[in-house]
């Protein structure tokens, strides 16, 4: 006997898959046949009809009963989530238990196969930190449980049947709720016999929980059909409809089939049939059961599976996707916003747009278009500004644009119920989600560049509607094709658009008042103390002079609390620009130059980089900059004896001498002077502006408080001051850099030339190693015919622009004390236009920050 056994069992594993091919073949076979037989009674246009009866929010009704029947399943993977973590697996985030249980119950759901694919599933989502045997074992057990909820459903369908409904007509299937009832009970004694091995972690609770999420999970897929049924508003009592439910899932889970597609679907019509509901009724509401219980939880399970892997794959690829979907999604929603504003003031000017050209035709359904032509001006405005708001990244556009966004497309759908544009929203609102993250900036600050795009296009629209209110005027003459375009009811309506027009402007103004308002400022204001305290920490630079100057601003790079790195910088515009190199820690200027960037980019502006030196504009480059040469910085180092230029100071000896027979004396003072010497001074400086124009980002000022820290050294003749030269330490006792050099206008002209050899030979004198004489602009730059283009440009600026400023000039009179020069750089970012950045960094020379400017200079100032 047991050998037969034996013999049978082999036989049965050796033709398994034959087996298995013959049971799905003869189901499909008994599926194909009942359907051809089901077919033969009903017709297409009476589903199409039963569907047509749905309402709206019927079909809604039926979308949350079948999302509502998924949630006891989740309970599956709640206990296996706490099974795992008894075996060593750290505890997971609701939120990340939630959403793998949801997409694994939602894909199982609708693939079937025994729970096979479930299984999988779980393996792979809970299976991190656990050896993969013992998750594999955990996952394998839970699955034992999924017909256990079933088996008692057919336990009670079969009581009911058997002793209290007797008559009910599925009486005739209760063999196959007695075998169902028997499934739970022998699951439940085959866990307590093995309570102590097998299921040593599962017994009691889990087994408990097992149990009622196996029963929910039926429970549920019963309550999405019976609520279907009733909204459906079929003619049949639910009691009457629920045993033989049971009966088909029970048949259905049995074949093995996904979902029980076929055999539960054929049983349901013939069992409904039986209690008197039309077929084609009857395929109707299972056509929806499936739809809305298996297809819509599935679409959001893969969904959220496809989120999850799309996340997997971002890590994997250093987050690189998610940038790349933010800046298309961004791109698309600034485009689609232009395109919104555009045609909605197009359409409040030209009465027959679509006439136009066929492209109009085209693209008008898909834009907004309310009743009012003075609301669509209002709202095409609001649009491009939003539009500009949004492409600049500024945090505080993204609500109204979503508020603005949803007010029109509500708007437009509900008079206008199109597929094609409903899809074309969604596709909006998706970029819309989809490009959150790109909104970070705190303000809104207008560009050169931008400013003259959106000139352009306002100017273009204004333009536009004037020329239509010429024709309106005078509809009787003229073109008559542009009048037949352009020519509007009355002059009256023309007028009510044009008060449009000023409230779309003004409205216009307030949003970007709004956008550009923040309590967030970039660095800090002047403390004389902690500047202080920096320098003679860490020594200056040829532009730390210039920090002391109460309209720089200071940016302070911090480690632990403690200053490490210093910028000074002023803004112009949407630049902030800086003078000189970084002062303070030459290692840390990468990741102070990151920081600053940082602060900056969060405010809107871009960092501009002047006079700075080839180490540092190396750094720049790593950092996105582009630079070009802008000139020569002229030291004269002492200590290098053998470089110095002999022929320069052999000749001012010539010099000394006329000064002498001039009476010239010199005077210099390395500590604060009097009120009445600074009176002199005042004196000197304001005859030299007569003629000379001040210089606000790379020069000093004549200020009481600014020369504090200055040494003066000064020309008398025939004791009146001439002429006076300032100078800053930059290293204490090492370098010093010379700031103002003011000399009257009647002054003998070697001057200048007397105040320097004076200012040299007293610091020489003093043991200071080097004395930094300011830059020699443009000099040596563009000279080879390789060089870039704006470079050769520059040179040929540098050679014939006499008539603006002398450069080649102050390199002669430079070069004759300099002993090495060192070359200088600008720096911008990149895809920054260099033109508009030296127009602005001249306006911030020539004008200063808070210098009264020209008309056309207001106009491109930010708002």
């Amino acid at each position: 006997m047991k050998k037969n056994i034996s013999q049978l069992t082999q036989w049965l594993k050796e033709h398994s898959l034959l087996l298995k091919l013959i049971f799905l073949g003869s189901v499909l076979v008994f599926v194909a046949n009942q359907v051809t037989h089901i077919a033969q009674g009903m017709t297409w246009a009476d589903i199409f009809s039963t569907m047509e009866q749905q309402s709206t929010g019927r079909l809604i009704g039926m979308v949350l009963a079948g999302l509502l029947g998924v949630i006891p399943m989740l309970l599956y993977d709640y206990v296996v989530v706490k099974l795992l973590e008894k075996e060593g697996k750290p505890p997971m985030k609701r939120m990340d238990w939630l959403t793998s249980a949801w997409v694994t119950n939602t894909i199982n759901n609708l693939a079937g196969f025994g729970g096979v694919v479930g299984a999988t599933l779980r393996i792979n989502f809970y299976g991190k930190d656990v050896p993969r045997g013992k998750v594999v074992a955990t996952v394998s057990k839970v699955a034992l449980f999924l017909i256990s909820g079933l088996s008692i459903l057919s336990f009670v369908a079969f009581v009911d049947l058997f002793f209290i409904r007797t008559q009910n007509v599925f009486r005739e299937y209760w063999v196959w709720l007695l075998l169902g009832s028997l499934i739970a009970p022998a699951l439940w004694f085959f866990t307590y016999l093995k309570r102590r091995t097998l299921f040593k972690t599962f017994f009691p609770k889990a087994v408990l929980l097992l149990f009622g999420a196996s029963l929910g999970q039926w429970l549920g897929g019963m309550f999405a059909f019976l609520m279907i049924g009733r909204l459906m508003q079929v003619p049949v009592s639910m009691v009457s409809v629920y045993p033989m439910f049971v009966i088909a899932t029970l048949i259905g889970m049995l074949t093995m089939v996904p979902g029980g597609m076929g055999t539960f679907d054929v049983l349901m019509i013939l069992g409904l049939s039986q209690l008197g509901i039309d077929r084609s009724q009857a395929v109707v509401w299972l056509l929806y059961y499936r739809l809305f219980y298996y297809v819509t939880p599935f679409m959001t399970g893969v969904i959220l599976f496809l989120q999850q892997a799309g996340m997997k794959v971002n890590q994997f690829f250093d987050n690189l996707p998610r940038l790349f979907s933010q800046k298309v999604a961004h791109f698309i929603l600034v485009a689609a916003l232009y395109f919104a504003g555009i045609m909605m003031v197009l359409l409040s000017t030209v009465t027959n747009l679509s006439n136009v050209s066929r492209l109009f035709q085209v693209l008008l359904p898909f834009s907004f278009n309310f009743l009012d032509q003075t609301l669509n001006l209002f709202v095409g405005f609001l649009l491009l500004g939003l539009a500009r708001g949004i492409s600049m990244k500024v945090k505080k556009a993204y609500w109204p644009t979503i508020i603005l966004l949803g007010f029109c497309i509500v708007n437009t759908v509900a008079r206008t119920t199109s597929w094609q544009l409903i899809a074309v929203y969604a596709v909006i609102l998706l970029a819309v989600i989809l490009a959150r993250k790109e909104f970070y900036r705190e303000k809104f600050v207008y560009s050169w560049g931008a400013l003259t795009v959106d000139s352009i296009l306002f100017g273009c629209l204004f333009i536009g509607y004037a020329v239509a209110g010429y024709y309106a005027a005078r509809p009787a003459g003229g073109n008559q094709v542009i009048n037949h375009f352009l020519l509007f009811p009355s002059d009256d309506v023309w007028f009510n658009g044009l008060i449009g027009l000023s409230i779309s402007l003004i409205g216009l103004f307030f949003l970007y008042q709004y956008l550009a308002e923040t309590t967030v400022t970039l660095g800090e204001g002047f403390e004389e103390a902690r500047l202080t305290r920096f320098l003679e920490k860490f020594g200056g630079n040829e532009g730390s002079q210039f920090l002391y100057l109460k309209d720089y601003g200071h940016f302070y790079y911090q480690e632990e609390g403690e200053d490490q790195v210093l910028f000074g910088f002023q803004m112009k515009f949407n630049k902030c620009f800086v003078l000189a190199d970084p002062i303070g820690h030459r290692e840390k200027w990468t990741a102070a130059t990151l920081a600053f960037m940082d602060q900056a980019d969060l405010l809107g502006y871009q960092l501009v980089f002047y006079r700075i030196s080839e180490e540092y504009v190396m750094n720049l480059h790593d950092c996105g900059f582009e630079f070009m040469k802008v000139g020569e910085e002229g030291l004269i180092q002492f200590d290098e004896p053998s470089t110095v230029n002999q022929t320069a100071w052999t000749e001012t000896v010539t010099e000394k001498i006329a000064a002498e027979a001039a009476d010239f004396q010199f005077e210099f003072y390395p500590e604060t002077i009097s009120d009445a010497l600074y009176q002199e001074l005042e004196r000197v400086s304001a005859d030299w502006s007569r003629n000379q124009k001040e210089r606000y980002f790379i020069g000093g000022r004549l200020d009481p408080e600014y020369l504090k820290c200055s040494s003066v050294g000064l020309v008398r003749q025939k004791q009146t001051v001439i002429g006076f030269i300032t100078g800053k330490e930059m290293e204490k006792g090492k370098s010093i850099s010379y700031d103002l050099l003011r000399i009257r206008s009647e002054a003998p002209a070697f001057t200048r030339e007397y105040l320097f050899t004076h200012f040299i030979e007293t610091y020489q004198q003093q043991g200071y190693q080097l004395i930094d004489i300011g830059m020699a602009p443009l000099a040596n730059v563009g000279e080879s015919k390789y060089s870039f283009l704006k470079e050769r440009f520059v040179n040929i600026f540098y050679k014939y622009s006499y008539q603006i400023y002398a450069f080649q000039d102050t390199r002669k009179r430079k070069e004759q004390y300099v002993t090495s020069w060192q070359p200088r750089y600008f720096a911008y970012p990149k895809r920054t236009s260099v033109l508009f950045a030296f127009v602005q960094l001249s306006l911030l020379i020539t004008k200063g920050r808070h210098q009264s400017v020209s008309l056309v200079e207001e106009a491109m100032t930010e708002i």
